[in-house]
């Protein structure tokens, strides 16, 4: 875990990072839960994450890099991390979840591919326009959005064309 520092000599992935621990261990102290150094392994995999991920996904890439957490850990931390708005689950396919650190980003859109379930992120700022038109015109407030298209992938396509 990365130590608190003058605002002087905090970097951009600190600056980031400070505020995200603080609302967990908020989040986490209201709940009567303790901050533990598995969840703030946890907290700092997700923080890294830059994709859509899944919680297998989560645990595998943590033991491999030799951090000890068991598969609970890692979901009922996922739970509250979701909770905390921190990140949000992405409904991506209906066999399972798939999570995005929210906290701090932008909205993200994504293509995926039902042959291969490949996802694959997009950036559409026009979107965002719609959706604050759109809230508009209703006096809605936006908190976020999601976009995904779902579709055959060229690599899929050209199997195909292939088989014939």
């Amino acid at each position: 875990m990365t130590p608190i520092q003058p605002p002087n000599q905090i970097s951009d992935d600190e600056t980031f990072y400070v505020p995200a621990c603080s609302i967990f261990r908020r989040f986490l102290k209201k709940q009567g839960l303790k901050f533990t150094p598995e969840r703030a392994k946890i907290l700092d995999a997700v923080l890294a994450k830059e994709e859509v991920f899944e919680a297998e996904q989560l645990l595998y890439e943590m033991r491999t890099a030799e951090v000890r957490v068991s598969k609970a850990t890692i979901y009922r931390t996922l739970k509250h991390l979701l909770e905390a708005k921190i990140i949000r689950e992405v409904l991506i396919d209906s066999k399972q979840a798939h999570y995005q650190l929210i906290y701090g980003k932008e909205p993200q859109a994504y293509l995926v591919c039902m042959e291969t379930n490949q996802i694959i992120p997009f950036d559409a700022p026009e979107l965002k326009a719609l959706r604050d038109r759109i809230c508009k015109e209703h006096q809605f407030e936006p908190v976020s959005h999601q976009f995904v298209i779902y579709g055959i992938g060229p690599d899929v396509k050209d199997d195909e064309s292939e088989d014939e």
